[in-house]
């Protein structure tokens, strides 16, 4: 049986990923209009839609494959992938946060990033790190 911090990890995490969704489809067609005009001013057709479902699609599978490998395979190691990830995100939120984007993009964009930060900090509590210490399919 999973620990409550792996249970909180799933979550926080899954949660984080849900937060973001809706944030980029509260904003997707002003994301589209930005995406033709840049397309557009370097000579290329405008096809920011499809690039943008295409990107978003790609985002959802690796969020998911990350947590599958975390959460059912237990492999320790990806851990430290989704701090770096975290961290990332705390990054890009602050760079974010003074630019064009609108308010309800970047305050989104916060609380899905203290929640991936939240879902990280529970991977690295001792309850984690002996459960991730157990072989796979014992007591899961």
């Amino acid at each position: 049986m999973k620990p409550a911090a792996i249970k909180k990890f799933d979550l926080l995490y899954l949660g984080s990923v849900a937060v973001s969704l809706l944030g980029v489809l509260l904003v997707f067609d002003t994301m589209v209009e930005i995406s033709n005009d840049e397309l557009a001013a370097q000579g290329i057709a405008p096809m920011g839609q499809g690039l943008l479902i295409a990107g978003l699609a790609f985002w959802i599978f690796i969020a998911l494959a990350l947590w599958f490998l975390v959460s059912k395979l237990r492999i320790e190691f990806v851990k430290y992938v989704l701090a770096l990830f975290a961290a990332y995100g705390v990054y890009a939120a602050a760079m974010g946060s003074g630019g064009e984007a609108p308010m309800v993009s970047v305050i989104i964009s916060w609380i899905s990033t203290i929640m991936t930060v939240g879902a990280v900090y529970f991977l690295f509590t001792p309850e984690a790190k002996a459960w991730f210490a157990q072989k796979r399919g014992s007591g899961d």
